[in-house]
Formats: structure tokens, C-alpha cells, sequence
């Protein structure tokens, strides 16, 4: 069910939840651009992030259909003073489509990640999310992962 991405036979599944994850989102965050208004710079930046920071996209397959995906990175270096010279792990993308949610497929994406990373020696993942968020946050506290920053934002007029 869990595969590595197979460009020819994942893309357009990949392309499309990756629309929908940037639709979503953008339900949440408005002045987010729609999925259809980057996902032909998105999807190649995601691939090129993936060769420099050892990283692997993960699909989610149920038939032959791309039910889902999350990308894991196993190198990036902090740009942050305040972190130190530390390198982490990164769950930078993490969608099921619409149609395969409720099924656990977010769980095995998770745990599919984690054992990339945990081969890749990664010590400290990553994930982030909206804070609009609840289900992804809940999903991600049931996982084990702790909030470590907490981004606040607030709208001058």
C-alpha cells in the first residue's frame, strides 16, 4: 500500500492531491494560493528538495489509485541562530485525498515516514501544520510529535 513515488505511475495522483491538500488549506488561510495556481512549480521544488536534503515522496496506493502521500526529508539544516547548528528530519507534505480519509492512510503514511527517517538516522521529525488545523494537529498528537513552536500571527489595519 505504502510505495515509493514511481513518477510514471504516481504524478498525476500526486499532482492531484497536492492540489486538493493546497485547496484545503487555503480554506483555512485565504491569502494561501490555490493548488491549481502552483502545483507546476510545487511538485518539481518538492522532487529537487527531496534529492538535496535525502529526502523520499511516500504514496499511498489502494488499487491503483494515489490515495494519499507525504514527503520526508532526512537532512535539512536549521536557518534559525536560535536552533543551533542542528540537522532534523521533515515531514514537509502530508495529504490523503478526500475519498480514502478515515481508513488509517494518514497513520501509515506516518509510520512509513518515521521508518524512513529512523533508517535515514534521523534523531528529532518534524511536521508542521495549520493551527486551524484540528484534525491533521490531533492526528500528529496521537503520533507523538510535541509542539515545539508555536507561530502567531495577528492583522494590522
Amino acid at each position: 500500500m505504502i510505495r515509493s513515488f514511481d513518477k510514471t505511475a504516481h504524478l498525476a495522483g500526486v499532482r492531484a492531491c497536492f492540489i486538493e491538500l493546497q485547496d484545503a488549506e487555503r480554506h483555512i488561510e485565504p491569502r494561501m494560493p490555490s493548488g491549481a495556481e502552483i502545483v507546476n512549480i510545487y511538485v518539481p521544488h518538492m522532487l529537487d528538495r527531496c534529492r538535496h536534503c535525502r529526502g523520499e515522496v511516500l504514496v499511498a496506493e489502494i488499487g491503483e489509485e494515489v490515495a494519499g502521500f507525504a514527503t520526508v526529508l532526512a537532512q535539512v539544516r536549521s536557518d534559525e541562530i536560535h536552533d543551533g547548528d542542528i540537522e532534523y528530519g521533515l515531514i514537509s507534505d502530508l495529504v490523503v485525498a478526500s475519498g480514502f480519509r478515515n481508513r488509517g492512510i494518514g497513520r501509515s503514511l506516518l509510520e512509513a515516514a518515521e521508518s524512513f527517517a529512523r533508517a535515514n538516522e534521523v534523531k528529532w521529525l518534524r511536521i508542521g501544520v495549520l493551527a486551524a488545523n484540528q484534525a491533521a494537529d490531533g492526528l500528529y498528537d496521537s503520533m507523538g510529535f510535541r509542539k515545539l513552536y508555536v507561530e502567531r500571527e495577528k492583522e494590522l489595519t
